[in-house]
């Protein structure tokens, strides 16, 4: 249904084309529902789907679960109203991505932290209430899956099967149109730094020591400065630098927009290609901003515009830079020993989660761990041994340099790993 055919269009069927769709969209929406059932089981929790009747949640996660599951319903009807089938896809596959990978990540140490404060049910209930959501609304679209699903999030008052409930109804009250604004602004930075790192080749464990960010709108900067430590942790780096100028982090050049600026100067366009080549960066920047920069060629005037002027970006030493409209993001790559300490430790703790699971151990289960490895991994170790016992739950962590257990690459070196219960 999110495919050409709706549309009369000829489509190709591809045994790759359906492994990806289970790849990007089945096996995320259906991690979020597990992690959901796995964890309110630990805790004890039982939803009722009416935790938000009287007041909304304090965190802003939480809201923005609510608001943008709304504008999932309110776009949804919309399409399936203008019997456009594709379009109503759309609007599902966003907020399995939201949930999945903000809103459950963002959120997972509290669900991880012991008790069961208003805090954490109020997590519990956000999530509840999105899946549940969704699942009414994607009923139509994929019955089976959302009624497996239904089964286990449905209530005494629900009907006995999905198809049997009505189509959710939109419900304007738990949209926040600003609050989504800033999320997506947040969410922007993030990808775009995100996309930064996958270009160079740094990936995500290894720590960064900044992260610089430009914006000419007023509105995306206050919200990146009000959001800094989501972005910090995002992306993995120590710092978050604001900058109110984009050449504090390039240089430019401009170049002549032929197409454009030929059939208006003819014979001096050479003279004028040469001149916009001296363009200093406080003039690129000029035109950069939207205002218009005039120059005179041979007695004539002409009016420099981001229409008649290419710009291009060169980094600084170091420094890795992304522009995306008003955004302007750069990410400094110079990575210390202490910095790639820390990447080691995190592909340890990566390895570790990793072993946790083939083991069959408990998520809640303590364990005893038992390194070895290079010299250089050992400096890790005393450095990160906390870091790595906190988030590995192990009560007990040691380095013997006679242990051969597990590999667990980091970079260019290997950890040996051995795992048990902790007695």
């Amino acid at each position: 249904m999110h495919s050409a055919v709706v549309r009369a269009d000829e489509i190709r069927y591809s045994d790759d084309g359906v492994r990806e769709v289970i790849k990007s969209i089945i096996l995320p929406l259906w991690n979020s529902y597990s992690f959901f059932v796995q964890y309110a089981n630990i805790d004890g929790v039982t939803c009722t789907g009416h935790e938000f009747d009287e007041k909304l949640p304090d965190n802003p996660l939480d809201r923005w679960i609510l608001s943008v599951s709304q504008k999932m319903v309110k776009d949804v009807r919309e399409a399936m109203d203008d019997y456009d089938l594709s379009a109503a896809i759309d609007p599902m596959l966003t907020i399995i991505d939201q949930i999945n990978n903000w809103y459950i990540r963002r959120n997972r140490r509290r669900f991880w932290k012991s008790g069961s404060d208003t805090d954490k049910l109020e997590a519990y209930g956000a999530l509840y209430y999105a899946l549940k959501t969704f699942t009414l609304t994607a009923s139509p679209f994929i019955p089976f899956l959302t009624e497996n699903m239904y089964q286990n999030l449905r209530t005494a008052e629900d009907k006995e099967s999905v198809h049997l409930m009505d189509f959710p109804t939109y419900n304007e009250r738990f949209r926040d149109e600003q609050l989504e604004f800033q999320m997506a602004t947040v969410q922007k930075a993030v990808s775009m730094g995100r996309s930064l790192r996958n270009q160079f080749n740094i990936k995500n464990r290894q720590p960064l020591q900044s992260v610089a960010l430009v914006t000419r709108n007023e509105e995306e900067k206050k919200v990146l400065e009000a959001m800094q430590d989501t972005i910090l942790e995002e992306l993995n780096v120590k710092q978050v630098i604001f900058h109110d100028r984009e050449d504090e982090l390039v240089e430019y050049s401009a170049k002549a927009n032929f197409r454009v600026l030929g059939k208006q100067l003819g014979s001096k366009m050479k003279a004028c290609a040469a001149e916009i080549e001296k363009l200093s960066n406080e003039q690129i920047a000029t035109i950069l901003d939207g205002h218009t920069l005039t120059i005179s060629v041979d007695g004539t005037d002409v009016n420099l515009t981001s229409e008649n002027v290419l710009v291009e970006r060169s980094e600084k030493e170091d420094l890795k830079v992304l522009n995306d409209g008003t955004l302007t993001i750069g990410l400094e790559t110079k990575i210390t020993e202490a910095l790639k300490n820390e990447g080691y430790a995190r592909d340890l703790v990566r390895g570790i989660q990793n072993l946790r699971k083939e083991s069959g151990f408990e998520i809640t289960d303590r364990i005893k761990l038992t390194l070895n490895g290079s010299k250089e991994l050992k400096n890790a170790f005393v450095q990160f041994k906390d870091f790595v016992s906190a988030e590995t739950l192990a009560s007990v962590i040691e380095w013997d340099e006679n242990s051969n257990g597990t590999k667990v690459d980091a970079e260019e070196f290997s950890w040996l790993v051995s795992i048990e219960i902790a007695k």
